[in-house]
C-alpha cells in the first residue's frame, strides 16, 4: 500500500495508506497491536479507540517515552492526548530509555537515550500485519507520502505479536495508566 507522490505534487492529499488502515481498523473483531515511534492520534481517531473499546476490541500501543524519543515536538503533541486515550480504553506503553530489547543507538541523534523505538507496525486480529514507514501521527497522515506492506498471514502475525510482546514487557517499557483520581501514572519493573 503506498501514497501517490504525484497527488502531493498536484496539491492533493496523498492518503491511500491512511484510508487503507482506517478500513482495516473498522473491520476489527478482537485486537489491534501497534508500535509507532511518533504517536499522535487526532480527535476522530481517539473516538475510534473508544468505539473499539465499547465493542470489546483490544487496542494496545507501544511508543517512545519522553526519555527515549528523539523528537521533542512529536512527544509533546502525543503527551496532550495520553489521558483521553487511556480514558477511551487504550492500553498504552512507552519504551524505557534503558532497555536493550531494541537496537541501542539506532541513530546518532538519539544520543541521550540508549534505546529508541523506530518500528512502525500493526497486527490486525492475529491474522494480518502492516509494516512500513507510516507513523501514527498527522505528519504521516497529511504531509508525508508513506508506504507499507500489508500481509495476511496468521503465522507472520503470531511472530510479530511475539516480537511486540518483548517491547511491552515491564523490563522494557512503562505501562501508562490512570490512578483513582485520574492522574497519569507510569508502572515498570526494575530488577
Amino acid at each position: 500500500i503506498a501514497d501517490d507522490p504525484e497527488a502531493v505534487a498536484r496539491g492533493k492529499a496523498a492518503d491511500d495508506v491512511v484510508a487503507f488502515i482506517r478500513g482495516r481498523v473498522a473491520e476489527l473483531k478482537e485486537e489491534l497491536l501497534a508500535e509507532a515511534p511518533y504517536f499522535v492520534l487526532p480527535a476522530g481517531a481517539q473516538a475510534t479507540v473508544k468505539a473499539l473499546h465499547e465493542r470489546s476490541v483490544r487496542v494496545r500501543v507501544l511508543t517512545n517515552s519522553l526519555a527515549s524519543n528523539n523528537q521533542l515536538a512529536a512527544h509533546s503533541c502525543y503527551a496532550k492526548t495520553r489521558r483521553r486515550l487511556l480514558e477511551n480504553g487504550m492500553e498504552l506503553y512507552e519504551l524505557r530509555p534503558d532497555t536493550d530489547a531494541f537496537r541501542p543507538g539506532w541513530s546518532l541523534r538519539s544520543g541521550r537515550s540508549r534505546a529508541a523505538l523506530h518500528t512502525k507496525a500493526m497486527v490486525f486480529d492475529h491474522k494480518a500485519v502492516f509494516i512500513g514507514s507510516f507513523n501514527l501521527d498527522p505528519r504521516s497522515a497529511v504531509i508525508n507520502t508513506e508506504a507499507g506492506l500489508y500481509i495476511e498471514s496468521p503465522e507472520l502475525a503470531e511472530r510479530l505479536t511475539a516480537y511486540m510482546a518483548t517491547g511491552v514487557a515491564p523490563a522494557n517499557s512503562y505501562r501508562v495508566g490512570l490512578d483513582p483520581n485520574g492522574g497519569i501514572v507510569w508502572e515498570t519493573e526494575r530488577d
